[in-house]
């Protein structure tokens, strides 16, 4: 069984088989992880993707 820590509240995350890039949610806090490594076990905040207001992707406006 694969153990680390939350970045949120510090309380031990545990997963039985952790996959790149799946999520976890911490029992403690209620806080949603993506796991970034295997091995070691290790998680953090899932990455948002990129969007405005309007829920279309940002272009770089000097991009030609």
């Amino acid at each position: 069984m694969a153990t680390t820590y939350c970045p949120e509240c510090d309380a031990t995350i545990t997963h039985d088989s952790p996959r790149m890039g799946a999520m976890v949610k911490c029992q403690e806090c209620g806080t949603d992880f993506e796991i970034i490594s295997t091995s070691p076990f290790d998680v953090d905040y899932p990455v948002e993707d990129y969007e405005d207001d309007d829920g279309d992707y940002e272009e770089d406006e000097d991009y030609d």
